[in-house]
């Protein structure tokens, strides 16, 4: 969807984009806490309307290190 339908506002949330979001943002210490929608709002506030491609990074940045 994201790059085929060109909606890169979306923000999938799996295990890996919850745990670089919780460890660079929220911080909690049970990472399975945090919920989806907290996740998706705070990615459209910091990423706006590139969200879908800034979690493209987070993935690649969390399953790479």
């Amino acid at each position: 969807m994201l790059f085929s339908l060109k909606k890169f506002n979306v923000f999938p949330v799996d295990v890996w984009v919850r745990r670089v979001m919780n460890e660079l943002y929220i911080k909690e210490a049970d990472e399975n806490k945090v919920s989806k929608q907290v996740l998706q709002n705070l990615a459209k506030e910091k990423y706006k309307d590139l969200a879908g491609l800034a979690q493209q990074y987070l993935f690649y940045q969390r399953r790479s290190s």
